[in-house]
């Protein structure tokens, strides 16, 4: 982006912000929906990326360096999920507020703990392997509970007056996220132990979390794009196992998931995993029961 900063600002005619109501940026609409819970009427919020968007290649826009300009605090995913495109906008966005290390720069995987996280490192040998973790861990709602809470002691230090507030409200989101892990773990309970494929790992927290195994992967490694050779020992392993069902999000390569679910005789669902621009997907809760319900579907065939 070549455009400057000051001459974006004069063409957004960006004013200073007034009132007691400070300015969040998320990385991701999840947690900009989040954030508006547990901020309330305190807070304004906005998001850069939605769910219409693969979460790992989010192109650039200069607006995204205007909200990042303006913004009280930035909520990250973390686990270097925004590597490709977040350091270079907080670089140019001229803001210390929301730098590393300063109040308004939240890393929300610091609330939880990941998965996956390879023993010895990472290496390109292992394709797009992200070596702090599996960065989508919002696919288990227990650890949105524990980002409502993190996220309010947060808005604690960057708001003091509304503290309380953010507290009341976070500690609120979290027990509507453990209420939703319970439904969603009623519904699944018929799943547990039935193998699916999957595209990429973005939903292994969610299968973990309901204990529904991964016989296999359309990708032979992450983000490396599969081969004849990959493909036929995959569904050799589908065979073997007796797998039903193929899942994918609607922004990864449909084409060979589907010659993969018809090879097999098995069933290829589409889910959402990121909140905001696709149906069944407007809200957490609704992505989240889509995504349970798609499943369980296609299970009983």
């Amino acid at each position: 982006m070549k455009t400057t900063l000051t001459a974006l600002l004069l063409l957004a005619g960006i004013a200073a912000n007034g009132g007691d109501r400070f300015r969040v940026v998320a990385t991701y609409d999840v947690y900009a929906q989040l954030a508006r819970a547990v901020g309330g009427d305190r807070a304004e919020v906005s998001a850069l990326a939605d769910g219409r968007q693969d979460p790992h290649y989010v192109e650039a826009k200069p607006s995204y360096l205007v909200a990042l300009h303006r913004a009280d605090a930035l909520l990250l995913n973390g686990l270097d999920l925004e590597v490709g495109f977040l350091p270079a906008l907080l670089q140019q966005s001229g803001n210390k507020k929301i730098q590393p290390g300063a109040p308004g720069h939240v890393d929300l995987s610091r609330f939880v703990t990941p998965i996956e996280v390879p023993r010895a490192g990472a290496d390109r040998s292992m394709g797009d392997v992200h070596p702090f973790g599996n960065p989508h861990y919002h696919l288990d709602p227990r650890n949105m509970a524990a980002l409502a809470r993190g996220m309010a002691e947060a808005f604690g230090r960057i708001d003091p007056a509304g503290a309380e507030g953010h507290r009341r409200r976070g500690e609120a989101a979290a027990r509507e996220f453990l209420d939703l892990d319970a439904e969603l773990g009623r519904l699944l309970a018929p799943l547990r132990g039935s193998p699916v494929v999957t595209y990429h790992s973005t939903l292994n927290y969610f299968f973990f979390r309901y204990e529904i195994p991964v016989a296999g992967y359309v990708e032979p490694k992450p983000g490396i794009k599969p081969g004849p050779a990959s493909l036929l020992e995959l569904e050799r392993t589908m065979r073997e196992r007796a797998v039903r069902v193929v899942v994918a999000e609607p922004y990864m390569d449909l084409k060979v998931a589907r010659r993969v679910a018809q090879d097999t005789g098995a069933r290829l669902v589409l889910v959402p995993a990121y909140t905001g621009g696709q149906e069944g997907a407007a809200t957490y809760g609704e992505m989240m029961r889509t995504l349970a319900s798609r499943l369980a579907d296609a299970a009983r065939g």
